[in-house]
Order: structure tokens, then C-alpha cells, then sequence
């Protein structure tokens, strides 16, 4: 049966009340949670890391840092194996080879042998998220893309709420390297769930017809004009779109990373993600250090930070979705980046506040909303990447090098940190943060307004 006959029986007229879709995104979600817990294993523990190695600030800010090498390598060349082996065969893999590695780097016994560990760590990890945007891509509705990418994106909070205590509860129990194995091990839990759960939503068996139909026919919607089954290349423009639509092509990497609308969402993703692994790798070692709190209890305020965040990202998902509904026209103009901006700035505030703030609560409160803000504004800027892709057989690479420009800016923040600390404390280190963040609002504001995809010969010029 063809998508067409699929779409004329089952009716797609109205948004079935079956939203059994939503399986694929809470695995999504438990993918990306798995994938931070083993990438935070090391944060959580980091004070006695750095004792039993006997490690300087500098150091363990670059053991920090380690995984994120990795990551950044393999990001672009994970999404071109995507695109010519598929999703389908590259992420289980993937969760298998981290899952390993996770567990092997609890046998290092000095710097040199666990930076290679987190190293490997990180490579394994980096199909992840451009894996998971082409699941959406699949899977998600156009309306529904800014929950889907929410529900993978919240894993990034889910992770460490989930983990942090526990782990730092094993590694003062039990030693940090069985905490690493012990962790680990959720991996081949959901490796399980996801070969038995998995298929293209053409395929898959436990869907309903009409819930089938109507994925299939709104899924489709990132090149304007063109009708479901068509090729790419049969474009029909409406004549409001007030932006040039090019004919369908391929695009490169360096065709790409010309494009202004590209650098502008890399310059902010990594802005983003400076941020955040600030807050990921050295949060657990400030509370320590700087508000002297035992271990197990910095691992608690941790989670507690990331689980208020959790609630927060959740909601601004769901509204993004409801309230931000946007044409295609809009989407190809990058309407959704206004949105992304405040929630940048959003995050600044309370970051740069926490420079003054000694209460504890206070200081569970404003990292929180950074963390909610910061961690909405990634979901949302994947989501606009997933708007102006208009050349689908590329899509792999695109979302592999908007990750690779975060991981990038991103990876610095654990180097700077650790230097920063250990020349004069935790002092400037939300300033410093906070003076990124902000060149990331400026990008986000000027550059990406229009489609990701080259021209091929002299654009149709379409006036508003």
C-alpha cells in the first residue's frame, strides 16, 4: 500500500486522537538521558577524581573537556556515515560502543589512560543527537517537531537530574570506577527496547492507519509547494512567500558553512552549548569547592537544579508548539529565531546574578532557569534548522555540522573554567560564561533568516 492510498483511506483530514508517535520520542528522550549520564560520570565524581589522580584545576578541566574532543571530531563525519549507511544501522551501534567504553574507562589509572577513554567516549557519542533529528524528521509532524525535539533535547536535564546523585552517591560509596560500570549499564537496557520498538513509521506494525496516514502526510512540509510522494525538485511556490527558492540540490559541507543563516545558528548553538557544559562539568566540583558542601550533597543540589529545569523546558516546549504556529513561508524565514533570542537572554540574567549570590536556594533557583532557558533555546534551534532544510537527502550532515559548531565553542568551557579557577577562583567564571551567551543572542538575531540550500542556477525571486 502505497503513503497515498494510505493517506486517501484512513482519512488524514483532522489530527487523530491516537498519538502512539509519541513512543518514538520518549525513546528519544532515554537515549540522550543514557548518553549525558555516561558523559557526566566523570563531573559528578570530579573531586575524587582529581584527588586519587592527583590532578591540578587546569587538569581536571581538561579531563572535563576530553570527551567533548571526541564528539566534536566525529559530529560532522558521523552525520555524512548517517546519510550513506542510515540512521537505523549507525545509532544502535552507537549506544552499544558508548555503553562499553563507559564501562572500560573505570580500568584508567592515570590522566593520560582516561583522557583517551573519554576521548573514545565522545567519538562513540556524536551520532546521537544528528541520528535522533533525522528520527524526527521521520516521525514528527511539523507541528509537532518542537516536541519531539524538546522531548530528545530534555534528555540533556533528564541525564543528569536522573544520575548526578546517585552517581555521586556510588562514587563515595563504592569507589568512582564502579560507579562508571554500574552506570553504564542503562545503555544495553535501552538497546533492548529500541530494536523491539523501532521501524519507519511506513513499517511499523503497533501504529494505527489513520495515526500512520496523518504523520505521513504533515511530516512533509520543508519544501514549500511540493505535494506528498512528490520529488523534491517539483516545487510549486505560493506567491506570499517573500523569499527565492532555489531549485532542490545537494548541499556540501562548505556549501553550507557559507551560508550566513549556518553561521549564524553555529555561532549561537555553541554559545548555547558553552553554557551548558559549563553547568554539566563543573557544577558538582563549584559546590564543592566553592560552597563546601560534602559530595553526596552536591550531587543532590544538582539534580535538583536539573529536575526544576526539567518542568520548566517541558513547558516551554509544549507553548513553543501551541502558541508558535507557523507557515511554511514563516518557517523558511526563520521566524522561530525571535523566540530562541529571548530564551537566551532569558538564561543570561540569572547566570550572570549567580556571580552575587551566596544563598543556597537562590543559587538552585537562578541556575535552574538558566538551564531551563539555555536547554529550550538548543531544542528550539534544532527546530529551526529542521525549518530551513529543504534538500532532505542532506539533511544527516546538516544537522551533524550544527552540532560540531557547539561542541566546538562548547568543549572550550571546561579548559576555560579550569584555568580561570585556578589563576582566581570561581569568581569570573559566570561572567565569562555570561559574555559568551550573549555574542550567541546577537547571531541568532541577525543571521538566520533564510533556507539552507544552495542555489542551482538563478533562483525564482518570489515577491512578497
Amino acid at each position: 500500500m502505497t503513503d497515498a492510498t494510505r493517506q486517501q483511506q484512513a482519512g488524514v483530514g483532522s489530527k487523530p486522537k491516537e498519538r502512539r508517535r509519541l513512543v518514538i520520542g520518549a525513546l528519544l528522550l532515554l537515549m540522550i538521558t543514557i548518553g549525558y549520564i555516561d558523559r557526566i560520570n566523570v563531573s559528578a565524581a570530579g573531586p575524587l577524581v582529581k584527588q586519587d589522580l592527583g590532578l591540578s584545576d587546569g587538569q581536571l578541566g581538561i579531563l572535563y573537556s576530553a570527551f567533548f574532543w571526541g564528539y566534536a571530531a566525529l559530529m560532522v563525519p558521523g552525520g555524512w556515515l548517517i546519510d550513506r549507511v542510515g540512521k537505523h544501522v549507525v545509532l544502535p551501534l552507537a549506544v552499544l560502543a558508548w555503553s562499553l567504553v563507559a564501562a572500560l574507562s573505570a580500568l584508567a589509572q592515570n590522566l593520560t589512560v582516561l583522557l583517551g577513554f573519554r576521548v573514545v567516549l565522545g567519538a562513540t557519542e556524536s551520532p546521537a543527537y544528528p541520528s535522533g533529528n533525522l528520527v524526527i524528521r521521520e516521525w514528527a509532524p511539523l507541528t509537532e517537531r518542537g516536541l519531539f525535539t524538546s522531548l530528545m533535547q530534555i534528555g540533556s536535564l533528564v541525564g543528569p537530574a536522573l544520575a548526578t546523585a546517585p552517581a555521586a552517591w556510588l562514587a563515595s560509596t563504592v569507589g568512582w570506577r564502579w560507579a562508571f560500570v554500574f552506570l553504564s549499564a542503562t545503555g544495553l537496557v535501552w538497546l533492548v527496547a529500541w530494536m523491539l520498538l523501532y521501524r519507519p513509521p511506513e513499517r511499523v506494525r503497533w501504529l494505527t492507519e489513520r495515526e500512520r496516514a496523518y504523520i505521513l502526510a504533515e511530516r512533509d512540509h520543508t519544501t514549500p509547494g511540493r505535494q506528498p510522494g512528490a520529488p523534491v525538485s517539483q516545487i510549486s511556490v505560493p506567491v506570499s512567500v517573500p523569499v527565492s527558492v532555489p531549485v532542490s540540490v545537494p548541499m556540501s559541507v562548505p556549501t553550507l558553512i557559507r551560508q550566513r543563516s549556518m553561521l549564524g545558528i553555529l555561532a549561537a548553538n555553541g554559545a548555547q552549548t558553552y553554557v551548558v557544559y559549563f553547568l554539566l562539568t563543573w557544577l558538582p566540583t563549584y559546590l564543592v569547592t566553592a560552597k563546601h558542601l560534602q559530595l553526596p550533597r552536591s550531587g543532590l543540589i544538582t539534580s535538583s537544579m536539573y529536575g526544576i529545569a526539567i518542568v520548566g523546558a517541558v513547558l516551554l516546549g509544549w507553548l513553543s508548539d501551541r502558541f508558535l504556529s507557523l507557515r511554511k513561508e514563516q518557517a523558511l524565514r526563520g521566524r522561530r529565531r525571535f523566540v530562541i533570542a529571548v530564551l537566551m537572554l532569558a538564561g543570561l540574567l540569572p547566570l550572570v546574578l549567580t556571580t552575587w549570590i551566596d544563598g543556597l536556594a537562590m543559587l538552585v533557583i537562578t541556575i535552574a532557569i538558566t538551564l531551563m532557558a539555555v536547554t529550550t533555546s538548543i531544542t528550539l534551534t534544532f527546530a529551526l534548522t529542521n525549518d530551513l532544510i529543504i534538500d532532505n537527502a542532506s539533511s544527516g550532515r546538516t544537522f551533524g555540522l550544527v552540532s560540531f559548531g557547539g561542541q566546538v565553542i562548547g568543549l572550550l568551557a571546561p579548559i576555560v573554567t579550569g584555568f580561570v579557577v585556578q589563576a582566581s577562583g570561581f569568581g569570573p567564571v559566570f561572567l565569562v560564561t555570561g559574555a559568551v551567551l550573549l555574542a550567541g543572542v546577537l547571531a541568532m538575531l541577525l543571521l538566520p533568516n533564510r533556507p539552507l540550500q544552495p542555489q542551482a542556477g538563478q533562483p525564482s525571486a518570489v515577491p512578497a
